[in-house]
């Protein structure tokens, strides 16, 4: 099969679609052009035809083609190859053509264009000559890439980017240079190449007399780099911030930090409470220019241990153990370096049992076991002030709508001891005639207290009663209980937890204990005796006396339940305005949030007992409790804000502020037996 010339043919049609184009574009701002030349394929195998005089008879055999197709690949790269080359065998020449581009197929791209500005740099060659010079480049570049191959990365890199390699004198000289670059990285160790491999100055171009700067640069720290460890570590650290071809720079730079040195070693470890009673101390101790000499421990202010450090390295691990009683200790540590510099950290640990049991009488053994519970003197007073101070009340906002059902909220204040007296001048002629104080009992009480709260008028916010489970429920139990005190009535009220969906807590309810303990509701006027509400007859409410109450719920019950230890939940603002404005001792409730600006929608459940694991027995005989009317009860909501007051004491309050996180929990047995156990055993540090 021949080829013809219909390729001029093509080549006409596009000048014509170009010339088109031309005289149809739209006006132009003339502006100065610079002339570019363009080659296209069949151009430049025109050319090639034309050198090789394969165009006499205006056609192209196969042959001719397979011969242009071998030369073309090194015409590309060389367009002035038929200047240097003297064409007597066109086969022959296009087989050295050939085996030259097999040869560069295993260079990298960007260097194939100088390995052929070294194949002519002798040029011009008879055939015979550039036949001698391809075996001798062949066999030249084949030794250049085994040597190249060897270097690392970003040297590659760096040669490849080169600028100037056409500035040695021949190929021979090149490789010669790469091979002393090899050689020069040899027996180092490999954190010593690769931090060379990530010094500056190799992406600009790693040129020939930068590589010869190089050769001798670290062939004069070679020594030292082997055989100097603190040396050898420095320059792996520092190497990045030198120029590859002042590599000499990082010594001189080095024995003037190593001189001067007045930075102190860092630390970093951590201090662990073993469940053994042994106390560990693990760090790692870091220095710029020197090694560190000494380590001392000291606990309370006074000297543990002294440990004196032979090393030639710039870092140290140190670990040591020791023995300390239980309790809460100020652990200390002193670092120095082979100058004298010193750094110190300081911290908190609490080394106590991996497990211990929770004391309510003060006979702990120690005194992280003894749990401070409420006095009854201390309860009384708690609940009279609330009778007389609300922080926040809670009501329904109508204006603006939003489509929904929100709250604003005010401080209520002393206007509390107001709505207290009135109810309880009140109650006495409530019903259809003035009842004794001495013929009071919860029954008066209770059915009164839900009939006041949900309708009494307030100005301003229209009601006592928000509507609001939690907050009414709140309302509720401290006019019942301050009453039940005033009457010396052996009734408590507390809140407990419901979910009118079935599904999830949604709403709470007020339990009077009592021998004949009632439920009155919490939002709206309802009054029963305990097990015969509406809680049984509708399958989709349930509350804590029915058997499919979730165990997960275990939690959220006794935060509810201890809101009848505790006349208001202490939240941010709570805590400032009730607790701290009486001198209250309280633990706060988790999360610490304040209620006065968060966006109420209704009653959120605060995750006070979060770090209480609470066995289902336990849960069961405080349920027993309230339907047998056993105000012993409280008792245990006491044990439960004292064990909540320690487990915050403890380690708690990490879990409020700095780590946020506290693993420390408390266990409650089947017996009612309180535990702690103490898994937040360790303290990390860092001086850097």
């Amino acid at each position: 099969m021949q080829i013809d010339l219909r390729k001029a043919g093509l080549i006409l049609i596009v000048i014509y679609v170009l010339a088109l184009m031309l005289a149809f574009r739209p006006p132009q701002v003339k502006k100065p052009v610079v002339p570019v030349n363009t080659y296209s394929l069949e151009s430049d195998y025109e050319y090639i035809a034309e050198q090789l005089g394969f165009l006499s008879d205006g056609k192209i055999s196969e042959r001719e083609l397979e011969i242009i197709e071998k030369v073309y690949p090194v015409y590309k790269y060389h367009t002035s190859l038929f200047e240097d080359v003297e064409i007597t065998d066109t086969e022959k020449f296009a087989e050295l053509c050939w085996q030259v581009t097999q040869t560069l197929n295993s260079v990298p791209l960007a260097l194939r264009d100088d390995m052929l500005r070294f194949l002519f740099s002798d040029s011009p060659y008879t055939l015979e000559e550039f036949s001698k010079k391809v075996e001798i480049f062949n066999a030249q570049v084949k030794e250049f890439v085994n040597v190249y191959s060897t270097l690392p990365l970003h040297i590659r890199t760096g040669i490849e980017n080169s600028h100037y390699i056409y500035q040695v004198r021949s190929l021979t000289e090149y490789i010669q240079l790469i091979k002393e670059l090899s050689m020069s990285l040899s027996g180092l160790p490999p954190k010593i190449v690769n931090a060379i491999d990530n010094m500056q100055g190799l992406f600009g171009g790693f040129e020939p007399y930068e590589i010869s700067e190089f050769i001798s640069g670290i062939n004069a720290v070679r020594h030292e780099i082997l055989s100097n460890t603190t040396y050898r570590e420095w320059f792996i650290r520092n190497a990045h911030k030198f120029e590859i071809s002042k590599v000499y720079d990082t010594w001189t730079e080095f024995q003037k930090e190593h001189i001067n040195d007045r930075t102190p070693p860092r630390m970093r470890g951590r201090v662990e409470s073993l469940p053994s009673g042994v106390v560990e101390v693990s760090l790692n101790i870091k220095d710029n220019a020197n090694p560190p000499r000494q380590v001392r421990i000291f606990v309370n202010g006074k000297e543990k241990s002294s440990t004196k450090i032979n090393t030639e390295s710039l870092s140290y691990m140190h670990v040591i153990q020791f023995p300390l009683k239980w309790g809460n200790y100020t652990i200390t540590i002193e670092a120095y370096d082979a100058r004298g510099n010193k750094n110190s950290v300081s911290l908190v640990l609490a080394h106590y049992p991996l497990v211990f049991p929770i004391y309510f009488n003060g006979k702990g053994r120690y005194w992280f076991q003894n749990a401070q519970l409420y006095t009854e003197a201390q309860i009384e007073y708690m609940w009279r002030k609330a009778a007389e101070f609300k922080p926040l009340q809670v009501y329904e906002a109508v204006y603006p709508d939003l489509g929904f059902t929100r709250y604003h909220k005010i401080k209520l204040d002393g206007a509390m001891k107001f709505f207290y007296d009135d109810a309880k001048r009140k109650l006495l002629n409530y019903y259809k005639k003035p009842v004794p104080f001495y013929s009071i009992t919860p029954l008066h009480i209770a059915y009164f207290v839900n009939i006041y709260v949900h309708s009494y008028d307030v100005p301003i916010v229209g009601t006592l009663e928000s509507g609001i489970c939690g907050y009414d429920g709140e309302t509720e139990v401290v006019f019942l209980n301050n009453l039940f005190m005033d009457f010396n009535i052996d009734a408590w009220a507390i809140q407990i937890p419901a979910s009118l969906s079935g599904g999830k807590l949604d709403h709470s309810e007020v339990i009077v204990i009592w021998r004949v303990p009632l439920l009155i509701g919490s939002s709206y006027r309802a009054f029963y005796v305990l097990g015969l509400d509406s809680y049984p007859k509708i399958p989709e409410h349930i509350y804590p006396f029915e058997p499919d109450w979730p165990k997960k719920y275990s939690r959220e019950t006794i935060e509810l339940m201890a809101l009848g230890l505790i006349p208001y939940r202490p939240d941010k603002f709570a805590l400032r305005e009730f607790y701290e404005r009486f001198g209250i001792r309280v633990t706060p409730a988790y999360p610490l949030k304040d209620i006065s600006k968060e966006f109420i929608t209704g009653y959120e459940f605060f995750a006070s007992y979060i770090s209480f694991q609470i066995s289902d027995a336990y849960m069961k005989k405080l349920l027993t409790m309230i339907t047998h009317g056993d105000l012993s009860i409280l008792n245990e909501l006491n044990k439960l804000e004292a064990a909540r007051s320690l487990w915050y004491r403890l380690d708690g309050h990490n879990l409020y502020s700095g780590p946020g996180y506290s693993p420390d929990y408390v266990y409650i047995d089947s017996d009612g037996n309180f535990y702690y156990v103490h898994r937040n055993r360790s303290k990390a540090f860092s001086t850097s």
